[in-house]
C-alpha cells in the first residue's frame, strides 16, 4: 500500500516539525538544567540588597556560572522570583544549573556570611556573651559592656519604645529584656544589630492587652520581667511555671520572702540545684532568702511562656514547692508539708 503525495508531504512535514520541537526542547533543557562547570569547586557570588535580576544575571555570567543571562532572566520570570532574591555573600557550587542557582539565591540556602544564633530561654547576659564569643562575633567583655549601658544604646534606635525599657535603664543593664529566640544575622554585621533584634522581638511580645492587665493590677513591666526571669530558672514545664508564678505573687503580697535558689545562684554566679548554707548568707539584694520582695532586676532572660505564666498565673492554694532530682515539682500547702517533702525527695 502506498501513500499518496499529499499524505507523504504531511508526514514529512510532521517529522520535521517534531524534530525541530525535540531539538528546541533539548536546547531549552540544556540552558536550564545542564550546569556550566563540573563538581568540585565553590564560586563566591554576592547579591546586594535591591539589586535587579539583570545585574544578578550579569554577575553569574561573569563568574562563569551560567551560559546566557537571557535564559537566567527567563527562568526567574517563569518562576515569578524577581523579588525573592536574598541579599548576602554566597558560595555557589560550580555544577549548579540555572534552576539550582535561582533556588539557592531565593532562600534555598543561607548566604555564606549569614549565621543562625539560638539564645535559650533563661540564659543570662553572661551566658549570651559567652555564646556570641564562641561564634567569633564579639568578645564576652564587649557584649556585656554594651548591655550595661541601656540608656546610651536605646537612643540610637527610635523604633524601640523607651517606656518598655525604663526598668532596664534604671537597673543599669538589659538583663531580662534580650528576648531568647533564633535570629539570623550577618557575620559582617554590627553587635548592636543583634541587640536591636532581640529588644525589638521583646517589644513585639508586650502587646496592649498585657500593658492594660499590668496597669489594672498595678504591676510594673519591670516587676513582671523580673518575676518571669525567676520562674524561668526555677521550673521547666508550662503548668509548673504558671503554678509557681502564683505562689511567688502571693508571697510578695503578704511580705513573705521568695526564697528562690535561682536568685542566690545569680548573686554567687553558681548554678547549684540546691544552694549551700554558706551561699544563703551572702549579702546581696538578689538573695531572696535574706531580703524580701523582688530583687532589683531580672536574673535571666525569660521566654514567652514564662512571661505569660507570670502575667496570667494559675491560682492554687500552695505556698511552697521543691524540684526533685528527676525534675518533678512537689507542692506543699504549709511549711510542715514542705519539710516533710524535703525529707522524702531530697535526702
Amino acid at each position: 500500500m502506498f501513500f499518496n503525495k499529499p499524505k507523504r508531504n504531511f508526514f514529512k512535514l510532521s517529522a520535521i516539525g517534531l524534530f525541530i520541537v525535540v531539538l528546541l526542547s533539548g536546547y531549552v533543557f540544556w540552558q536550564f538544567y545542564v550546569p556550566v562547570g563540573s563538581a568540585g569547586s565553590l564560586t563566591p557570588v554576592s547579591v546586594v540588597a535591591g539589586e535587579g535580576v539583570k545585574q544578578i544575571g550579569y554577575n553569574l555570567w561573569q563568574n562563569n556560572l551560567i551560559r546566557n543571562r537571557w535564559w537566567f532572566e527567563t527562568w526567574v520570570w517563569l518562576k515569578r522570583a524577581e523579588k525573592k532574591f536574598v541579599a548576602g555573600d554566597y558560595l555557589l557550587p560550580s555544577d549548579a544549573n540555572v534552576v539550582n542557582i535561582t533556588k539557592l539565591l531565593t532562600g534555598g540556602v543561607r548566604p555564606a556570611n549569614e549565621l543562625s544564633l539560638t539564645f535559650i530561654e533563661g540564659w543570662t547576659i553572661n551566658q549570651m556573651a559567652d555564646y556570641l564569643a564562641s561564634n567569633d562575633l564579639t568578645t564576652a567583655k564587649d557584649f556585656k559592656a554594651l548591655t550595661n549601658k541601656p540608656a546610651d544604646f536605646l537612643v540610637k534606635y527610635p523604633d524601640l519604645k523607651p517606656a518598655l525599657f525604663a526598668g532596664a535603664v534604671k537597673n543599669g543593664n538589659l538583663e531580662g529584656y534580650l528576648f531568647p529566640d533564633t535570629y539570623r544575622v550577618y557575620r559582617s554585621g554590627k553587635l548592636e544589630d543583634i541587640l536591636e533584634k532581640m529588644l525589638s522581638h521583646f517589644q513585639k511580645q508586650i502587646n496592649e492587652d498585657w500593658l492594660k492587665e499590668l496597669d489594672q493590677r498595678q504591676i510594673s513591666l519591670h516587676s513582671l520581667v523580673t518575676l518571669a526571669s525567676i520562674v524561668e530558672r526555677e521550673v521547666q514545664t508550662d503548668i509548673d511555671r504558671a503554678m509557681v508564678a502564683d505562689i511567688f505573687w502571693r508571697r510578695l503580697a503578704v511580705g513573705q520572702g521568695l526564697q528562690a535558689d535561682s536568685t542566690v545562684n545569680y548573686a554567687t554566679g553558681k548554678s547549684s540545684p540546691a544552694v549551700s548554707l554558706q551561699d544563703l548568707k551572702i549579702d546581696s539584694p538578689y538573695n531572696t532568702y535574706k531580703y524580701r520582695g523582688l530583687p532589683p532586676g531580672p536574673i535571666s532572660n525569660p521566654g514567652l511562656v514564662s512571661l505569660r505564666a507570670s502575667l496570667f498565673p494559675k491560682a492554687n492554694d500552695y505556698w511552697y514547692f521543691l524540684t526533685t532530682p528527676q525534675g518533678q515539682v512537689i507542692y506543699s500547702r504549709n511549711f510542715d508539708e514542705h519539710k516533710a517533702a524535703k525529707q522524702k525527695y531530697l535526702r
